[in-house]
């Protein structure tokens, strides 16, 4: 048998038949003399090329599902509860990364608030309006079936089959993350603790601008704070006058003293936190309100300043540099005039709703524009670490969570933010996270009329 690339000797044999012509023995002969030729040449050698080996042919992993495209409309001249979130046309790929526990928790805190509210009150979901009843029949429903089925394929086609999906409005939604920091304090100064934390000062004023009859017509204008000047209103200090001119210091209005006044600015930030005493004690803090100047980025001034460069724009990045530089701390702090009160809290972090928030179950978003306390899907991405917790990439995630808690940098119908609890890890994904993701509320389709 011949193998690949072996070499093989061709040889010619003729027989001759006898032949009966003298012009067949003349071409007998030429054949005879042809053949004697070719027996006295050398051998000839053909070599048999062996077969080109190809490369395996490859296999594209199946791709993953992209993100949800939201269909590209012209964005509003300003976002409003009616505009800011619209019917899909189906369900996304759900589902959910996190234990089904948490979930139920979310939920339960969820409806216990909504328990108490007027069932006949509504909720805008974008163009519907939908009653607090409704609300609460399909959180109930979804919760019902979460603890038979657990999140499962099963459970994900009851609610793709049953439930309809209203999705931002937005053609993208940022998502950033928010914690609860910890900080280290007392209840008395010190010279180791003399940074305060402060409570609402009695002298700050809220203005419901829809309450007047010229702002009547007019749709989302927010309260305005301020304080009185006489018979004036003035806006309230910012954080440069009450941090760095001491507007409020004597007055009897702080609630605890920390180390730190950098970790002070970031607890303004995540609106919430936890003051670890000395003799062990942990005090929970959370919002009480706020001196109604517009929230300011730090990262933009530092920024700006060119004081760092973008790869110092985790939280953890813009706090290392600020207590390495002590002497930019009152310019960069003043730069935003925000500032919040706070108050001495039973538990830990509680959202605006008036429910304790779950790790990973809880997000902020614009009350002016979604349903507060209301169920959602998010999709986005967190990030992935290495020995050394820096951030190595990002993984695609969904996930139910309860629209809880507001911000005062989450405006606009383009912004969520996940709460991720307390702790270092909830700290370094909170600090780096600011991914593009999909946000849709879901209710349980209404019956047909009979």
């Amino acid at each position: 048998m011949i193998q690949s690339g072996d070499f093989v000797i061709v040889r010619t044999y003729v027989i001759l038949a006898a032949m009966k012509s003298t012009r067949t023995i003349l071409l007998a002969g030429v054949l005879v003399i042809a053949v004697l030729y070719t027996a006295c040449e050398p051998e000839k050698k053909i070599y048999v090329a062996p077969p080109v080996a190809l490369p395996p042919a490859t296999v594209e992993p199946p791709a993953k599902p992209p993100l949800p495209v939201i269909e590209q409309l012209p964005l509003p001249a300003a976002w409003t509860a009616e505009n800011a979130l619209r019917l899909a046309p189906g369900a996304p790929w759900l589902r959910d990364d996190q234990p089904a526990q948490g979930l139920l928790d979310a939920l339960d805190l969820s409806l216990e608030k909504f328990a108490a509210m007027d069932p006949d009150a509504l909720l805008r979901f974008g163009a519907n309006a939908v009653t607090v009843a409704r609300v609460v029949a399909s959180m109930t429903d979804f919760r019902a079936r979460l603890a038979e089925m657990g999140l499962s394929d099963a459970f994900f086609r009851y609610l793709r089959e049953n439930y309809v999906f209203y999705s931002s409005a937005s053609p993208r939604v940022t998502f950033t993350g928010y914690y609860e920091p910890l900080l280290r304090g007392a209840l008395r100064p010190s010279a180791q603790y003399p940074y305060p934390l402060y409570g609402r000062p009695d002298d700050l004023v809220t203005v419901d601008l829809p309450r007047f009859y010229f702002y009547r017509e007019q749709d989302n204008l927010p309260q305005i704070r301020g304080r009185l000047d006489g018979n004036r209103l003035v806006p309230y200090h910012t954080r440069e006058e009450i941090d760095f001119q001491g507007r409020l210091a004597g007055r009897g209005l702080e609630i605890a003293w920390t180390d730190s006044l950098v970790d002070n600015f970031f607890l303004h930030i995540q609106g919430s936190g936890v003051v670890q005493l000395d003799d062990g004690r942990r005090v929970f803090v959370g919002y009480a309100d706020q001196n109604g100047h517009p929230f300011r980025s730090l990262g933009n001034y530092l920024l700006e300043k060119q004081l760092i460069g973008r790869g110092q724009l985790s939280l953890q990045g813009m706090k290392t540099f600020l207590k390495e530089r002590p002497d930019v701390i009152p310019g960069a702090l003043s730069a935003n005039p925000s500032y919040i009160f706070f108050k001495i809290s039973e538990q830990s972090a509680t959202g605006t709703f008036g429910a304790r928030l779950t790790p990973w179950r809880s997000v902020a978003s614009d009350p002016r524009l979604f349903p507060l306390g209301a169920l959602a899907w998010i999709e986005c991405e967190k990030p992935v670490f290495d020995a050394r917790k820096r951030i190595t990439g990002w993984e695609r995630f969904g996930r139910f969570v309860l629209n809880q808690d507001t911000g005062g940098a989450i405006r606009g119908a383009d912004r969520v933010d996940l709460f991720t609890g307390h702790g270092e890890l909830s700290e370094l994904v909170a600090g780096g996270m600011r991914q593009p993701g999909a946000l849709y509320f879901l209710l349980k389709k209404e019956p047909p009329l009979q």
